[in-house]
């Protein structure tokens, strides 16, 4: 795996960028990089696009030179009260031992599986590859090596389109069983026009006790979301004719 950290950190910005690496980069996660190195998941891992409490994503390349994304869960900074909030309950996972190393690994397999259902359901999220405990390879979504941009950030030519399009993922997911639960306009990556959910680590199956509650949330923050766009939607009146 292509990703070293040369001699000893010089500048402040060396200093920093040597922080990241051995905060992230552990010998837990140097095995399961080098795992999915070793089943060709991927061949580079390029530089961070993006980084957050629990976990940071790189920008990594396959043995054809084809973009990846990787996101690295980290351990000691992850927010375990939270995460088991989205896991207990959730009928898909049971018996889920909550050490760190556990509760993370199962937050890994849980954003895999979801990402795989979503997928599988026609909605636009990364395609997941595979994952080995705190590491899940997936699509990278961006243009010419370049990721793209959070929707808070993005120049949006036709927002009623593209508030529609997110309407009917969260439409379709409640339909197949599954909550986002995180919705935001940080969780909504835009390649050209099209909009792309993320970061489905805490979406839960509609059995979970709190689903009802974390799809209301969603449709409320939707809307936020679309009244900065200059578009109008009633999350209240969504939310009645989704559950009744």
């Amino acid at each position: 795996m292509d990703y070293e950290f040369e001699g000893k950190p010089r500048t402040r910005k060396d200093k920093e960028h040597f922080k990241i690496y051995e905060r992230v980069f552990n010998n837990y996660t140097m095995r399961n990089l080098n795992f999915l190195v070793n089943r060709g998941l991927f061949r580079t891992l390029d530089y961070p696009i993006s980084t957050g409490k629990e976990a940071d994503v790189y920008r990594g390349t396959d043995s054809g030179k084809k973009n990846v994304a990787i996101k690295i869960y980290r351990v000691e900074t992850s927010d375990f009260k939270k995460m088991s909030e989205y896991i207990d309950g959730d009928p898909r996972f049971r018996n889920v031992r909550h050490s760190k190393n556990a509760l993370v690994n199962e937050w890994c397999k849980k954003e895999h599986r979801n990402l795989s259902d979503a997928h599988s359901m026609g909605i636009r999220v990364p395609e997941p590859y595979g994952f080995r405990n705190n590491v899940l390879v997936m699509e990278f979504i961006g243009e010419g090596g370049k990721a793209s941009e959070m929707l808070k950030d993005s120049e949006v030519k036709d927002a009623e389109k593209v508030i529609e399009e997110v309407l009917f993922f969260v439409r379709r997911l409640y339909s197949k069983g599954l909550v986002h639960a995180d919705l935001s306009a940080f969780n909504i990556l835009m390649r050209g026009e099209k909009p792309h959910l993320i970061d489905m680590g805490q979406a839960v199956s509609v059995k979970h006790p709190r689903a009802y509650e974390f799809l209301r949330r969603d449709l409320y923050n939707l809307e936020k979301v679309a009244k900065k766009l200059g578009v109008k939607i009633d999350h209240s009146k969504i939310y009645q004719d989704m559950v009744k």
